[in-house]
C-alpha cells in the first residue's frame, strides 16, 4: 500500500467464520498522517454490524460485574474495564500486548465500534481485533430460533423480553476460562475476585494507558513454571494449584489444545476438558458456555440454577440436577441462553426480582383450570 500525506484508505476486511449463521459486516478504517519525513500516525478502526436483536449495553453487564453482594460492595476491575461507554481489554496478540476499545457506534446501536487504544496498528494486528470482537459479542449469532422457543415457556417468554439482545459474552481465551472456572470452585465471589487479581497482578503482563492500568490473564508460560507452594501463596489451595499447573503445562507442550476445541463437537470437546484432573461436569460445562460458543450446556448440578429454577418456577423445594435435566428438555438446542438469562435473574435487583416473580405468579394462577 502507497502513504500519502493527508489522504484515507479503506478497505474492506472479511469476517471471520463464526457459525452457521450470517456473518456481520465490517469496514476496516485505516487513516494515515505524514507528520514529518520518515514519521506516519496511523489510527484504525473497525466497524462490526451485529445481527439483531443485539443489546451491547445488557451484554457487558455480566462482563464487567458479578451480581451485586448483599452489603453493596463493588468489586475492582480486574480484566475488563468501562470508560466513558466505551469497553476496553488488553490482550496478548502475537507476543504484544494489545489495549482495544468497543463502543456502540452512535449512529447505529447494532454496530461495534472497535479501535486499538494501544499496541502495533496494522491490518494483521487490527483484524486479529475483530475476529476477538467478533467471537466475544457474538455478532453473527441469530437469537430468533431461541425467542421463537421461548415463547412456549411464560418465564422464559418474559426473561427473553426483558434481557433482549443479549448474548453470551465469550471469554477472550478458552484457558483463561478454564483457569477462572478452577479458581471459582466451590468458593464465594469476593474470595475468587481476590485469589483471581493476586494471580493476574502476579503472573500477567500489564501496561498503562491514560493514567489507569490494564493487565492480561496469565499466559499458559507464565503459570507452567511455577510451583504450588507460590501459588499457595496467593490463597491458591494446592489441589487447585496442582490442577492450574497440570493444565497450563498440558496447554503449553500442545497436549491439550484448548483453542482447537472451539472446532470439535460439543460432546468431543467436554470430554477432552474431562480428561484433565480438576475438571468435572460444571466446569466443562461452563467453558463450553462461556468459551467455545456451545448452545446446548446444561449445567444441571449448579447451584444458581437449581435456586433460580425453583424460585420461578414455582417448586417446592431446589429441583435435583435430574429433575433439572427433565425441565430443560423443552429447551433442547438453548439450553446454554435459558441458563444464562436465569443466571442473570441474580444480576438484577430485590424490587425487578419481586415484580418478575409476582407476574409469574399471577400468570401461573391465571392459566390454571
Amino acid at each position: 500500500m502507497e502513504y500519502r500525506a493527508g489522504r484515507r484508505y479503506n478497505r474492506r476486511e472479511p469476517s471471520s467464520r463464526l457459525g452457521p449463521s450470517v456473518r456481520p459486516r465490517s469496514v476496516l478504517k485505516v487513516q494515515f498522517t505524514l507528520l514529518a519525513p520518515g514519521a506516519v500516525v496511523m489510527k484504525a478502526q473497525v466497524l462490526v454490524k451485529a445481527r439483531e436483536p443485539f443489546s451491547f449495553r445488557r451484554t457487558l453487564r455480566f462482563i464487567l460485574s458479578p451480581p451485586a453482594l448483599l452489603n453493596g460492595r463493588q468489586f475492582a476491575p480486574l480484566l475488563d474495564h468501562l470508560v466513558n461507554g466505551e469497553y476496553r481489554r488488553l490482550t496478548d496478540i502475537d507476543g504484544q500486548p494489545v489495549l482495544y476499545g468497543v463502543s456502540e457506534h452512535p449512529a447505529s446501536p447494532a454496530t461495534l465500534r472497535v479501535r486499538i487504544l494501544s499496541g502495533p496498528v496494522d491490518t494483521a494486528t487490527m483484524s486479529a481485533v475483530r475476529a476477538l470482537v467478533e467471537r466475544q459479542f457474538s455478532t453473527s449469532l441469530d437469537l430468533g430460533p431461541f425467542e421463537r422457543l421461548a415463547e412456549s415457556d411464560s418465564v422464559l417468554a418474559k426473561l427473553t423480553a426483558h434481557f433482549r439482545g443479549m448474548r453470551i459474552p465469550q471469554a477472550v481465551s478458552v484457558y483463561e476460562t478454564l483457569i477462572s472456572a478452577i479458581l471459582e470452585q466451590q468458593v464465594n465471589l469476593t474470595f475468587a475476585h481476590q485469589v483471581k487479581k493476586a494471580l493476574i497482578e502476579t503472573y500477567g503482563k500489564g501496561i498503562d494507558y491514560e493514567g489507569a492500568r490494564y493487565n492480561t490473564f496469565p499466559e499458559p508460560a507464565a503459570l507452567a513454571i511455577t510451583t504450588p507452594r507460590k501459588l499457595r501463596r496467593l490463597q491458591i489451595s494446592g489441589p487447585k494449584a496442582r490442577y492450574i499447573i497440570g493444565i497450563s503445562r498440558a496447554t503449553l507442550d500442545g497436549t491439550l489444545d484448548l483453542e482447537g476445541l472451539r472446532a470439535r463437537e460439543p460432546a468431543v470437546a467436554q470430554a477432552k476438558l474431562l480428561e484433565h484432573k480438576g475438571v468435572g461436569p460444571w466446569t466443562a460445562h461452563y467453558v463450553g458456555l462461556r468459551a467455545l460458543g456451545h448452545l446446548d450446556c446444561l449445567p444441571a448440578a449448579d447451584v444458581g440454577l437449581q435456586k433460580a429454577i425453583q424460585r420461578f418456577y414455582g417448586l417446592r423445594s431446589q429441583p435435583s440436577a435430574g429433575r433439572v435435566e427433565k425441565l430443560a428438555r423443552n429447551w433442547s438446542g438453548w439450553r446454554s441462553y435459558a441458563t444464562f438469562y436465569l443466571w442473570l435473574t441474580f444480576w438484577e435487583d430485590a424490587t425487578w426480582k419481586e415484580a418478575f416473580l409476582q407476574e409469574v405468579k399471577s400468570e401461573r394462577r391465571s392459566s390454571r383450570p
